[in-house]
């Protein structure tokens, strides 16, 4: 049985070693001996349902990993917990300035940004994010358009509208008190800053509560299974992946909520050219 994440985005197979192969023979493209890894590689499908495969030096296993191709973008600066889980600031847009000079306005970007998001997340070309392991040497990457989407990690919940999932028990606490939807929760990295658990550690499940804005259904070309691209509202405009077997489908107006895990990428695999 294939995992709940590779469900997500249409990547059904007997088994992973199928799937695998599968990729490596519609085209998988990636490089050896990069950035700590023998291999780095991705199959990206027409539908933009992606799967990143890894593997560590000194690792026996392939590693794989579960993304897509967001078109929601954002500043960002990124700093590497361990192999593919990064720390991700988001900010907002830069605004503008304008600069008299002589007969016309130069614009500008300003310096300053407004900070919008923290979470943990995977990254699918994690050799353009430098490593900090440990506390005291972060060196983030700022990416101006980081590519920004998530992942259903679960069969996720979905409800009709705002005003339902206020009404649920999920969404409020009695009549009272009543939860935003549109959160992004990362427990490891509370797990962290706690000390109860080290940057190694840390896995990059989230919670998320969604208000989907744009949803479309797709077919992963590779094996024909169709999967939902949505474009919503967490604490930030992002893209998420559920499988097309939900229990009840989202529309443009619904509430999805569950477990994910975010999964962004600095755009190596939609360039013409790869490391080295």
């Amino acid at each position: 049985m294939i995992s709940h994440d590779l469900h997500a985005l249409g990547f059904d197979a007997p088994d992973l070693d199928t799937l695998v192969n599968s990729v490596a023979e519609a085209g998988a493209v990636g490089v050896e001996d990069v950035g700590g890894f023998d291999l780095l590689a991705a199959f990206t499908d027409p539908s933009g349902a992606r799967l990143a495969l890894m593997k560590q030096k000194g690792h026996d296993e392939m590693e794989t990993m579960a993304s897509l191709v967001a078109p929601t973008t954002h500043p960002a600066d990124l700093v590497r917990f361990s192999s593919a889980v990064a720390l991700v600031d988001i900010y907002s847009h830069a605004s503008l300035a304008s600069i008299l000079t002589g007969d016309s306005v130069l614009k500008l970007p300003t310096a300053n940004r407004k900070h919008l998001a923290r979470f943990l997340a995977n990254v699918d070309d994690p050799v353009e994010i430098p490593l900090c392991p440990e506390p005291g040497d972060d060196t983030p990457r700022f990416v101006e358009n980081l590519r920004v989407g998530a992942v259903a990690n679960q069969m996720l919940r979905v409800f009709e509208s705002e005003d339902d999932y206020g009404r649920s028990h999920e969404g409020s606490l009695g009549s009272e008190l009543q939860f935003a939807a549109g959160t992004l929760i990362s427990p490891w990295l509370m797990e962290i800053n706690a000390g109860r658990a080290t940057r190694r550690e840390a896995s990059a499940v989230a919670e998320m509560t969604m208000v989907c804005k744009r949803v479309e259904r797709r077919t992963n070309a590779l094996t024909g299974v169709d999967w939902y691209r949505i474009v919503g509202d967490t604490s930030i405009p992002m893209t998420l992946a559920v499988p097309a077997d939900l229990p009840r489908a989202p529309h443009e107006g619904s509430v999805v909520t569950g477990q994910v895990v975010p999964v962004v990428s600095t755009g190596t695999w939609e360039g013409d050219a790869l490391w080295g």
